[in-house]
């Protein structure tokens, strides 16, 4: 592809960048948390496996009168709803521990204090892994802003790592509430750290394009001396024009670089659409369905119109199949 592009122009170069979906979701493997999953899922499944079991547990927190009817079915765990399962599993561990007693199936790690303040942990983290994930699938972002996204977690995580060194656990409530040892605190800091840098590794081909990103959704901010040199001069002019700055707050970013004139800011223009049109993810959304990942499904994302004279306005998301069959004939596009 690289060299078709060159053929087309031989200063254009392509930018190759990983789904930011897919990479965060990678991420998670560096805490290591298995012992706790694989705890809670055979528990889980335990309870739901038996139609006698399950509507005796049912009953078991009706007479307890506690706020949860039922407990999430957790199998190969999907990412989404993992944060979600390992909650309500906290809330309910005693409960659990209790039920799985009496029902001649003890699991030795709900008694356990070490392996209970690692369940605390992996709730706390999990939600805030999800909660990225959340926003990372809104729909309608360019690539900067889930990038912006990204590194906001980025800090969160230098933070949690730091305040848990001083034994400040404002923002991990269920840890809080677990019986936990400086050395365990110690451990999630360094697992903090990890997956710090974990993140960092895998992002690191956004940081290739940050600052141009930087310079396109927030040309009026951004630095001259830092821009590309073929787009100093125009970016001075766009500064100083109080009118386009003011049109720039009033409109959406697409918007506002159509309306540039190409003749008075063509580099502009240009850097605006390689940026505009890059995909952060290759999730396709789909009204009243799941999100599928099209790693699954064999599907990706291209720009239709990715032709020498396309305008930004032309440039919109086709889907195809891994077989180059392009979804788009059966009415299949992404929304």
């Amino acid at each position: 592809m690289q060299d078709k592009v060159t053929e087309m122009n031989p200063e254009e170069k392509l930018t190759f960048l990983h789904c930011i979906i897919h990479q965060e979701v990678l991420c998670k493997s560096v805490l290591k948390m298995n012992h706790v999953v694989d705890v809670v899922t055979i528990t889980v499944n335990f309870i739901r496996a038996r139609a006698l079991n399950h509507r005796q547990f049912v009953s078991l927190l009706e007479e307890i009168e506690t706020e949860h009817r039922d407990i999430g079915y957790h199998t190969a765990v999907r990412w989404l709803s993992l944060g979600k399962v390992l909650k309500r599993f906290w809330d309910l561990r005693e409960e659990i521990h209790e039920f799985c007693v009496k029902k001649g199936n003890d699991i030795p790690q709900l008694s356990d204090a070490d392996w209970i303040a690692d369940l605390g942990f992996a709730v706390d983290v999990t939600a805030l892994m999800n909660e990225l994930n959340v926003k990372l699938q809104c729909r309608g972002l360019f690539v900067h802003e889930m990038y912006s996204a990204v590194k906001a977690f980025m800090r969160k995580l230098q933070l949690l790592s730091s305040q848990m060194k001083d034994n400040i656990l404002t923002h991990l409530p269920t840890l809080k509430e677990a019986t936990k040892s400086a050395d365990h605190l110690d451990k999630y800091s360094s697992m903090l750290e990890a997956l710090h840098g974990e993140f960092s590794r895998r992002f690191q081909d956004l940081k290739t394009v940050e600052s141009e990103m930087h310079m396109v959704s927030s040309p009026f901010t951004c630095s001259v001396e830092n821009a590309p040199s073929d787009v100093q001069m125009e970016l001075i002019d766009l500064q100083s024009d109080t009118l386009l700055a003011e049109h720039f707050r009033s409109v959406s970013l697409l918007d506002f670089y159509s309306s540039l004139k190409e003749e008075n800011f063509p580099h502009m223009r240009r850097h605006a659409q390689k940026i505009l049109v890059l995909f952060g993810s290759t999730y396709v959304i789909m009204p009243n369905t799941a999100v599928t990942p099209p790693w699954q499904t064999g599907r990706c994302c291209v720009m239709e119109g990715m032709t020498p004279g396309a305008t930004l306005q032309t440039l919109r998301p086709v889907l195809i199949t891994s077989s180059s069959v392009a979804l788009s004939t059966a009415g299949h596009k992404s929304r």
